[in-house]
């Protein structure tokens, strides 16, 4: 009777004076690490639905504060009147702020956790895992904590220039910044036929 290939595992292996882990075959399930221009192309297809989110967001910060502060927020909608804006300030401007990036962290972090992606990582082959397994692919999605940090690091990353993605060119494994503290990684998923 013929015996049928085995699929070769990958073991994974851990040198006792590094933290990098390396495995001796990644098999046919591994699945690269995604690169920097892959990344800002599906941030820039969500900017598209944080643009909508951010502008809902201010849209009710706007009608809550016409609510709480009538008279002062009255002068906007009206004509002729000497102010023709809002003017967040002190700890306004600051709670504004604030639930703004709740309102765009909770988005990442729902698609994170429900798929690994959001939308613009769908149509870029995107998808967010844990760091803990060796072969990329084979990995759950990250946790709350981990999809947490890489939405309070990420963007002080992003508006340093890009430092985060300068990082990810030098990076031998083609990690980001964020990816590494978070410790997840992006990879491509292959293409469905």
């Amino acid at each position: 009777m013929p015996q049928t290939p085995q699929p070769d595992t990958a073991e994974p292996s851990k040198d006792q004076h590094s933290s990098v882990e390396t495995t001796r075959d990644s098999g046919p399930l591994a699945l690269p690490i995604a690169r920097p221009l892959r990344r800002i192309a599906a941030l820039v297809y969500d900017l598209f639905l944080l643009a909508a989110i951010s502008l809902s967001y201010a849209a009710i910060f706007f009608m809550i504060q016409v609510v709480t502060e009538g008279d002062a927020a009255m002068q906007v909608l009206t004509e002729g009147k000497e102010t023709t804006r809002l003017k967040y300030a002190g700890p306004l401007r600051y709670l504004f702020l604030l639930g703004w990036w709740l309102c765009l962290a909770l988005f990442y972090s729902w698609c994170w956790r429900r798929s690994g992606q959001t939308l613009g990582m769908k149509t870029w082959h995107l998808c967010l895992e844990r760091n803990d397994v060796l072969v990329p692919g084979t990995s759950p999605f990250a946790s709350w904590q981990q999809c947490w940090i890489r939405c309070l690091v990420a963007p002080p990353a992003l508006l340093c220039g890009g430092l985060s993605y300068l990082y990810c060119l030098f990076n031998r494994e083609g990690h980001c910044l964020h990816d590494i503290w978070s410790q997840t990684r992006v990879v491509v998923l292959p293409k469905v036929k």
